[in-house]
């Protein structure tokens, strides 16, 4: 017979050890821990009061790719369109590319204008600047990103994300503060009509990118613009804002809707295309790219 030796020492340190091990996880930085369950259990629980199915809910965000993004929320924060250099749409290489652009997708330009009475120019000129014509589409989770935001409904969210970024934000924590009451309030409502838009296509939630403040496609439609404007352009059945004839005939949808009508004045297109995007820049630069494709 064998006999063994037991060392009661070392059993006795291997134990400590263990609970010091099991113990740790509660005190860590939950940016470091399972944030995904962490930071979206409230907002777990609201959508399940509202009625989405609980499997569903807590299936998707147990999920290993839906996490919390805390670069996402901070490069949202200190945003600024003001900021962005819309002037390089207007060069010459950008509008030979433009051109080529509405020479290939004619078809699509051409009936979408017949229909909605949108100028192609003005919606080669959205896509141009929004995804420079579908190349550029973003590489953020929407899920993430609309999660994230939505979170910062709760306190104690709000709090943690406050203090793993503050040192990097030159605002203050009454700004942020704010910031995360109203973005958190437009964040629930557009996840909301995101679970909407996913479901109704049968697409996987997680697996769409788009830009760091939820907007998503060739188009950048936000969730609840999808819902409300976006088309089938291709008569395939379904709508896919990442396929440039559904991104085309949703636009001009959009356009259409608020206002534009062929011969439109200028005053006029400009209050219009204020609507896509609230900033003058980005208005100003849309009309003046639209004029260089006309000439």
């Amino acid at each position: 017979m064998i006999s063994i030796k037991i060392n009661y020492s070392t059993i006795i340190v291997l134990v400590t050890g263990l609970l010091i091990l099991i113990a740790v996880p509660s005190f860590q930085n939950p940016a470091i821990a399972d944030n995904s369950r962490v930071y979206f259990e409230s907002l777990q629980q609201r959508l399940i009061i509202e009625g989405f199915d609980k499997g569903m809910i807590k299936d998707l965000y147990n999920r290993p790719e839906v996490s919390f993004d805390f670069k996402g929320v901070s490069r949202y924060f200190v945003h600024s369109e003001a900021k962005l250099n819309y002037d390089q749409f207007t060069s010459k290489s950008s509008i030979k590319k433009a051109k080529k652009y509405m020479s290939k997708y004619s078809t699509e330009l051409s009936r979408a204008e017949r229909i909605y009475g949108v100028d192609k120019e003005i919606v080669t000129a959205i896509i141009l600047v929004e995804t420079r014509l579908g190349k550029v589409i973003g590489s953020r989770s929407v899920l993430n990103t609309l999660s994230t935001l939505a979170s910062l409904s709760d306190l104690n969210i709000r709090e943690m994300v406050w203090d793993e970024n503050s040192s990097s934000y030159s605002r203050t924590r009454e700004e942020f503060n704010k910031w995360s009451k109203r973005k958190s309030k437009w964040a629930y409502a557009e996840l909301k009509a995101f679970f909407k838009y996913v479901n109704r296509e049968g697409i996987d939630p997680a697996i769409i990118n788009g830009s760091f403040a939820g907007a998503l496609g060739i188009a950048q439609f936000i969730p609840s613009s999808i819902l409300a404007f976006a088309k089938d352009g291709d008569g395939d059945g379904s709508v896919d804002l990442f396929n440039h004839a559904d991104a085309i005939i949703s636009i001009a949808t959009y356009l259409g809707h608020y206002g534009w009508h062929p011969g439109i004045d200028g005053k006029d297109a400009y209050k219009v295309i204020y609507r896509y995007n609230h900033s003058k820049y980005y208005v100003n630069t849309i009309l003046k790219i639209s004029e260089l494709l006309k000439g």
